[in-house]
């Protein structure tokens, strides 16, 4: 009952009478994909429910969590449902968490054996534990919901000073905010969901309890470390809350999540699903961001029946060099010439991109390396699709996904800026075949002059060789 809160209320105060439709905000900059996140959380009067793939124990993690308690202290239900496939020997940090009487956590699909064994425990039992919870809700009684492209972490939120990530986010209130709660609740209550407490029996002492919130209470020490300011000023928050709230857009908005019978091998992808019901209908422009490309075959297909109407077709990705997955790199570079060969435009995001500016990663604002981590769609420049769905097997056949559907021209025209900042060639390589059919990255130096590149720009020798010998390997399935 969102009504009943503090936020629900503030939010009703300017919503439409129809209650069918969906207020929305684009959340590009990672500062505010960042404050976002904390102001709710600090704002939260009944429940915080949290689903993510992966959350990092650095800074912008820290902050986060330690908002995540400090909300339970105030009374608040906190939930808190992670993946396992990337949290080795972490059990006992979630059972800390667990231990107090407001935190609840559960691991999904976890490995039965939490210590040596574990990766043996994934190989035996593969077929299984091969499919992964993808979804990322961060939600604040059930009024105001997160969903994007954004994991937990430093390099999330423009604060590593090694690399950093180009994401899409889009907060949601009013329906698509109560259709992510109806999504949290399936995954929450399912049987791949499992207590901590289920899996990691030891009995937390009071001392252990107390240093464990020492360690996050450290996080807060350092909160002057962000690159940006945060108030945990329940006076400032609730300022900018309505500034903010007066400023949403409201249009028709749903949530389309994958079902659970993926984690069975069953149930085909909802995103595949929804693309399939629409690409007939794109008349003008289709136009994606996608950290990891691999194509299918029924993908390229309908590249090429798009282009052949007349729609332009548009794709970004990580080039050689930016890509934090080589592997990934290696599926997708065998596609690379077939895409173009649709009709399809393609781009490799630069790691030195211009658009680094948005990383202020220390005092001394040095630039450090960009990678794309966006998942992201538009459609004829009326229709968006914002979530954690990459074009990918694993995500078309493993993962489960989540996104938010934005039917709306005007909050396209908001995606489509975003995106074209990233196509320029500051900012990414646009590749081509020349006269001889060889593949070919054109960018753009430091004067504004036109550069042809004959192999991945800037990557440095041995990753080349890698890659391809990855390549090579039966391994794309699982990419």
């Amino acid at each position: 009952n969102p009504e009943k809160t503090f936020l629900g209320r503030i939010i009703d105060e300017a919503a439409p009478e129809d209650k069918t439709l969906s207020g929305v905000e684009l959340l590009a900059e990672p500062e505010k994909a960042f404050r976002t996140r904390f102001a709710i959380a600090n704002l939260a009067e009944q429940t915080l429910d949290l689903q993510y793939y992966l959350w990092k124990g650095d800074l912008a993690g820290g902050l986060l969590m330690w908002a995540a308690l400090e909300a339970a202290d105030r009374g608040v239900r906190v939930r808190f449902l992670i993946d396992d496939i990337y949290h080795s020997g972490r059990d006992n940090v979630y059972a800390l968490l667990d231990a107090h009487a407001n935190f609840e956590v559960r691991i999904f699909n976890p490995m039965a054996n939490r210590g040596a064994g574990r990766y043996i425990d994934y190989v035996m039992n593969r077929k299984h534990l091969n499919h992964r919870m993808h979804n990322k809700i961060f939600l604040a009684d059930n009024a105001v919901a997160v969903l994007g492209g954004r994991n937990i972490g430093n390099d999330y939120f423009g604060v590593d000073t090694k690399a950093n990530f180009f994401d899409l986010d889009v907060l949601t209130v009013g329906q698509g905010a109560r259709e992510a709660g109806d999504a949290f609740d399936e995954y929450w209550n399912s049987k791949y969901s499992v207590p901590i407490k289920t899996l990691h029996k030891k009995k937390i002492s009071e001392k252990e309890l107390r240093e464990a919130r020492k360690r996050l209470d450290g996080f807060l020490e350092n909160m002057d470390a962000m690159p940006y300011p945060l108030s945990i000023d329940s006076e400032d928050t609730i300022a900018s809350l309505i500034e903010w709230r007066d400023q949403l857009s409201w249009v028709e908005a749903h949530v389309v999540v994958d079902p659970l019978e993926r984690f069975e091998g069953q149930g085909t992808s909802a995103i595949v699903d929804f693309s399939r019901q629409h690409i007939s209908e794109i008349n003008e422009q289709f136009l994606a961001e996608s950290a990891y490309l691999i194509p299918s075959e029924e993908g390229l297909a309908s590249m090429k029946e798009m282009a052949d109407r007349g729609v332009r077709v548009r794709l970004l990705t990580n080039s050689l060099q930016s890509n934090n997955h080589i592997s990934a790199h290696s599926g997708y570079l065998k596609y690379r010439k077939d895409i173009l060969k649709t009709g399809a435009e393609l781009y490799e995001l630069r790691a030195d991109a211009a658009l680094r500016e948005h990383f202020e990663a220390n005092d001394k604002n040095h630039e450090v390396p960009a990678g794309i981590h966006t998942k992201s769609f538009v459609l004829d420049e009326n229709q968006a699709l914002i979530g954690s769905f990459n074009f990918d097997p694993r995500s078309r056949d493993l993962n489960s996904e989540i996104g938010l559907v934005i039917n709306d021209a005007d909050f396209a025209q908001e995606v489509i800026a975003v995106m074209e900042e990233e196509f320029h060639p500051q900012n990414s390589y646009q590749l081509f075949l020349d006269e001889n059919g060889k593949l070919r990255w054109e960018g753009q130096d430091e004067n504004g002059y036109s550069v042809i590149y004959k192999r991945d720009p800037e990557a440095p020798w041995w990753r080349r060789p890698l890659a391809r010998f990855l390549s090579w390997m039966p391994i794309e399935k699982d990419l």
